[in-house]
């Protein structure tokens, strides 16, 4: 219990505010280094000109990364962070980082959202010269129940979320993000989690997932609601199913068949943990029970394209996994095709029918089939459809997410994207589905993300070639959904 004092506003006894840090100087060294080389350790990428530059200085780096300006080495592995930006335009961009910050006051627990943001501009030189701002964007002190938010003397309490997530019936548990007006994501600082051992926390043995949240991308929700309000987080971390516990562990408390996930005795217990299972990895695995994870992997990344696969008809999907792979084609081209065939009378039953010999050409042959000629009645129930949907256009300093508005931009986002999105025009001019485009505000021209949503639920999204975008990318359409 914190020290009683007088306050004079109200004239009641209350207790003194916690004390917490209210600018950048007052936070330790050690993490304001932590911050300054996570800052600076990733890469810009010019795409145009397939060249990687220095985060210091702009210079351009060589093939490892060497730059012979700052004499230093930059991290370009696959793995590593890039900025991507045009070097033409470099005084135009700004790079936004978030970082949380666990700190612990007389064994009450602080959450520290720390914003930075990174320019290259100068009022009074000509070449790029790199300028870092940093605060503290929020301070919440954590509770089992709530959170108050101390730098706006606001309370959020878990209850009120959980009325939301019943009443929308939603599959997530990041609305909390929204309650607090906090909607990036970022890089946790692990180096002191073991502070929370005597705190709230020591039920929840979060400091064991240290290095599995190193160079995870978080929101507020994995820090605070998702390990102290659900009950079974404790049992995932200890059984060390680390992507389970921080991804979706409030599912399992809806789907009984998830509890063997729990249970010492379970078959495919071993298999699970040394994979670090998912939910939506345990979902796919329930669909096929193969100690696979190029497949698990595969089903779990088109969950819900496999399952309307199986509403059409009920296929093996090993087989279903090799014929795509020895085809070179996405799977959305596949349920597509399938639903075309049943649509159009063909026999399900036979083989050369479920998998043709040359899926595309089938796949397109049957599509002009069904499809003759769009004209313009398509057209204007598209634009109809879009001036409803603009009301969930979203926006971030990075990027634009809006809906599709004609035919002329599906058939062009199809041929940029390399995808078969002019297979989705009817569907989403008679509102069956919903299409939009995300954008990268540096190249608003040009496609970048193709997502498709139906009773606000992600069915899919998809880069050029029907590649998955990455978690980064993922976490922010999520968030989108979520609003």
């Amino acid at each position: 219990m914190r020290q009683l004092q007088f306050d004079t506003y109200t004239g009641n006894i209350i207790e003194a505010k916690l004390d917490y840090w209210q600018d950048i100087e007052d936070i330790p060294i050690l993490i304001r280094n932590f911050i300054y080389e996570k800052t600076t350790n990733y890469i810009l990428r010019d795409e145009d000109n397939n060249k990687n530059y220095c985060p210091i200085c702009t210079h351009e780096i060589d093939e490892y990364g060497f730059c012979q300006n700052c004499q230093k080495f930059c991290n370009i592995a696959d793995d590593a962070e890039v900025k991507i930006f045009d070097i033409d335009k470099i005084k135009n961009y700004a790079f936004f980082n978030t970082y949380y910050i666990f700190d612990v006051v007389n064994n009450e627990v602080i959450l520290y959202v720390i914003d930075e943001c990174v320019y290259y501009d100068h009022p009074n030189l000509a070449s790029p010269y790199r300028i870092m701002e940093t605060k503290i964007e929020h301070a919440y002190h954590i509770f089992n129940n709530k959170i108050i938010d101390l730098k706006g003397n606001i309370t959020y309490y878990y209850k009120n979320i959980d009325k939301q997530n019943k009443k929308d019936d939603e599959n997530y548990n990041y609305r909390i993000d929204n309650y607090l007006n906090n909607y990036d994501g970022g890089t946790l600082y692990t180096d002191n989690l073991d502070l929370l051992k005597d705190t709230i926390y020591r039920y929840t043995n979060i400091w064991e997932a240290k290095d599995y949240l190193k160079d995870k991308y978080l929101f507020a929700s994995d820090l605070t609601y998702i390990p102290l309000h659900f009950s079974c987080f404790e049992y995932l971390i200890k059984d060390k199913f680390y992507s389970l516990a921080f991804d979706n562990p409030h599912l399992l408390k809806y789907d009984n068949e998830a509890r063997m996930l729990l249970n010492p005795n379970g078959e495919y217990l071993d298999f699970m943990l040394n994979n670090n299972f998912n939910f939506y990895q345990y979902k796919a695995f329930q669909l096929c029970k193969i100690k696979d994870m190029r497949i698990i992997n595969f089903i779990e990344r088109n969950l819900y394209i496999v399952e309307k696969i199986l509403e059409i008809k009920k296929i093996d999907i090993v087989k279903l996994y090799y014929y795509l792979k020895n085809q070179s084609v996405n799977i959305v081209e596949y349920r597509d095709y399938l639903k075309l065939a049943k649509d159009l009378g063909y026999n399900l039953k036979e083989k050369n029918v479920i998998f043709p010999k040359r899926l595309m050409e089938e796949h397109n042959r049957l599509f002009e089939k069904k499809y003759i000629i769009i004209d313009k009645s398509y057209d204007d129930k598209i634009k109809e459809v879009s001036s409803k949907l603009i009301k969930n256009k979203y926006e971030d300093k990075n990027y634009v997410i809006y809906p599709a508005s004609s035919v002329k931009e599906m058939l062009e986002e199809g041929k940029n994207q390399n995808n078969c999105l002019r297979t989705y025009i009817e569907d989403y001019s008679n509102g069956n589905t919903e299409i939009y485009f995300m954008r990268k505000k540096s190249n608003l021209n040009k496609s970048f993300v193709t997502i498709e949503v139906k009773d606000k639920k992600l069915i899919q999204a998809r880069l050029k070639n029907n590649l998955d975008p990455n978690e980064k990318i993922m976490k922010i359409i999520n968030k989108w959904l979520r609003n």
